[in-house]
């Protein structure tokens, strides 16, 4: 027994302890504890002491990255940059925010202290990430100015870990705007978190859509992309029941140590075309590079154009036929796209009638549904109506315009994206099988089948969603109605095709087929046109969000509300300082005159002048501590600013300059600045509070409310 026990002890000894969920979760708890950490605040303040603090006690060499640039504005903020040196050339940087991390600010705490025990192969790089975000037009200050100082060319990769609470899921967001991280960088990043049955969520469309840079604003990781570091962006989701908590951690902990040891040496190749593949819950991830993927989808091409040849009589037959009437294929494109385009100003109209500009974005699905419908139905109306004028009744004709239009399609989406060519490349398969059969119900089936990557494809952008994709899709004139045209036109083809094929073939005299389609369609808008026009998206479930915004200008002893909404706002009560104001019947935005009883800025000027310049010294105080304070100084004539004690940019006629101030700034603020002895200047403050004290008020429990107070104050120096 006593020879167990020293077995055991010798083995505690040697043995380096492996990574704590524990001590995680008491990270955790700390971060959230004591507060938002927001940019420049005491408890960002906090929090980057306890991190250092930290470092320290596990012998970490560390910076501290002071943000007050001079290039591009100013924060109050600091990065904390660690390093733990390792055996191989390559550095793996592990970013965090501080102000929107409490979690993965934790978890990477656990990291370092498990990568001092095991040596790791590359050189770990842990960056702290102050001030990222934040509304000025600067931000985020953190990975921004990181990113820059971690930069080099090659043996480099990072992760930018971002959740606040232990999630159940991680969002993987591998780039965007034409920038995705290579092949070999997804691959391992992927497998990892597999191995580990670390829940993970990324998809195909996710990799193509922000090569193309479809995706939307990608924040943060845009800084790390335009250093040209290759980064991928675990952002954590959901909430996680707590007997799954330490699994979780220890999950993802292993996943990320793992990254070290499996990218030893660091590819640098580049390569951004792939496809990833993950079809069910639990399966291991597959990434089909570049190469395979075009030596297939050339193959296939192939393959179609040998059995078109093998076929050449009857293509040669049915080409005849088509010439005789080729002016009718680009009318019928015409007329479509024209229908796209006038369903486009049907959507419009909707949007104004409904006083609703951005109720699309709360159901996506049922608008592009309604303008693909409008447009379909007056398509096939067109059909109908134009019988008795000289277009083609041969349903040969129809089918072969819908292959020339898919074909085309193909070509076009290939210079966009060769991924997306194989959407058209299905088509094409499906409409050769369309017109190489003869059986009616083997017609309607290849129609079906044809249809499916493109109504896949829909589904796909409307569920995730894509919204500037749907956007450019719903709302764009001319591109978006041009792209549904490609999409739409081989399907409507393809219907009166077969609508002629039983006037042509089978001898009837009338084919309820167009006319039914027609019907449905056409019912199907109307009803649709009815159900957007009373949609409201709130409820006291789902508030309607709506900003207060309290102006104060000092100088002119004005204050008025601003009140703001996507939608119709409708009734309410506004109490402020004690006083109940009813409104009545608002719409989107309203603006209410209130007595000027209060003056939260106050400015205090102080001056000395020497050897033809003049230094001004401003005492900017008042009420509780703003989070922003806007100051520019103005002249009718050109000025110069020789100096000043925060940032500032001069306009390029010279007659302003805006000063740059971070966000929570130590109030009373001081500031100094010089300029020429004969400038005439006007200090223009603007402060900002996100939640003023005794703000307005608004009680009605479907609208979520929004308030902030900025007061603006002018004064002659």
């Amino acid at each position: 027994m006593r020879l167990v026990f020293i077995s055991i002890l010798f083995l505690l000894i040697i043995l380096p302890a492996s990574s704590s969920p524990s001590d995680v979760e008491d990270d955790l708890e700390f971060f959230s504890s004591i507060g938002i950490r927001a940019d420049g605040t005491e408890e960002e303040k906090i929090a980057l002491e306890y991190i250092s603090t930290r470092l320290e006690s596990l012998n970490i060499s560390y910076i501290r990255q002071p943000l007050n640039t001079e290039k591009q504005g100013h924060s109050f903020s600091e990065n904390i940059i660690a390093e733990i040196p390792g055996t191989a050339p390559g550095r793996y940087i592990i970013a965090v925010p501080v102000d929107n991390g409490a979690f993965t600010t934790a978890l990477t705490l656990e990291l370092a202290k498990e990568f001092t025990k095991n040596t790791p192969k590359n050189t770990i790089i842990l960056a702290f990430l102050g001030a990222e975000r934040g509304s000025s037009k600067f931000h985020p200050y953190g990975s921004r100015i990181a990113a820059d100082f971690l930069n080099q060319k090659k043996n480099i990769f990072a992760l930018y870990l971002e959740s606040e609470m232990i999630p159940r899921t991680w969002d993987i967001r591998i780039g965007g705007n034409g920038k995705v991280a290579p092949f070999w960088f997804t691959k391992e990043v992927s497998s990892s978190l597999s191995l580990e049955y670390t829940p993970f969520r990324l998809r195909g469309t996710d990799i193509q859509v922000a090569r193309m840079g479809l995706q939307g604003e990608i924040g943060v990781l845009q800084q790390w992309l335009n250093t040209d570091i290759p980064t991928i962006l675990l952002q954590g989701s959901g909430v996680i029941n707590d007997d799954e908590r330490y699994r979780q951690i220890s999950q993802i902990l292993t996943s990320l140590t793992n990254m070290d040891t499996q990218l030893e040496r660091i590819p640098t190749a580049r390569e951004s075309v792939y496809i990833f593949l993950k079809p069910f819950f639990g399966f291991t991830p597959r990434l089909l590079p570049e190469l395979p993927y075009v030596s297939a989808f050339l193959g296939i091409t192939a393959l179609i154009l040998l059995v078109i040849l093998l076929r050449f009589r009857d293509v040669r037959l049915n080409l005849r036929r088509f010439s005789r009437h080729w002016w009718a294929w680009p009318l019928l494109f015409i007329i479509v796209f024209l229908f796209f385009f006038l369903s486009t100003l049907i959507v419009e109209e909707t949007l104004l009638l409904a006083d609703f500009p951005e109720i699309w974005t709360y159901a996506p699905e049922i608008f592009v549904f309604f303008k693909i419908a409008i447009a379909a139905a007056l398509s096939l109306n067109f059909i109908l109506i134009t019988r008795g004028l000289p277009l083609p009744r041969n349903p040969h004709f129809y089918s072969y315009a819908a292959i020339i239009t898919s074909g085309i399609a193909t070509l076009i989406f290939m210079g966009m994206d060769i991924i997306l060519a194989a959407y058209s490349l299905w088509t094409i398969i499906g409409m050769l099988l369309f017109t190489g059969t003869r059986k009616i119900y083997r017609k309607v089936f290849f129609l079906v089948l044809s249809i499916i990557p493109t109504l896949t494809g829909l589904i796909v952008i409307l569920r995730e969603p894509y919204s500037s994709i749907i956007r450019s899709l719903l709302l764009s004139r001319i591109s978006g109605s041009l792209i549904l045209t490609l999409l739409v036109l081989p399907i409507i083809l393809g219907i009166t095709s077969l609508s002629y094929w039983r006037l042509h073939y089978d001898r009837t005299r009338y084919s309820v087929l167009t006319p039914a389609a027609t019907f449905t369609l056409s019912l199907s808008a109307a009803i649709t046109l009815f159900w957007i026009l009373g949609l409201n998206p709130f409820s006291p479930g789902h508030p309607q969000p709506l900003k207060l915004i309290d102006h104060i200008d000092i100088e002119l002893g004005d204050r008025r509300l601003e009140i703001l909404s996507p939608g119709p706002i409708g009734n309410i009560n506004l109490s402020l300082d004690g006083t109940e104001y009813p409104l009545e019947n608002l719409g989107r935005s309203a603006e209410v005159r209130m007595p000027f009883n209060r003056v939260p800025l106050n400015v205090e000027s102080e001056s000395r002048s020497f050897l033809g310049r003049r230094t001004i010294t401003e005492i900017i105080d008042g009420e509780s501590k703003p989070e922003e304070i806007t100051i520019q100084l103005s002249s009718i004539t050109p000025f110069t600013l020789h100096e000043a004690n925060f940032p500032f940019e001069m306009s390029a006629a010279g007659t302003t300059a805006e000063i740059f101030i971070g966000n929570n700034p130590p109030f009373p603020l001081i500031l100094e600045f010089t300029v020429n002895k004969d400038a005439q200047l006007k200090l223009s403050v603007v402060g900002k509070w996100p939640n003023p004290e005794e703000a307005p008020l608004i009680s009605r429990p479907d609208i979520q409310v929004e308030t902030c107070r900025t007061a603006e104050l002018e004064i002659s120096i």
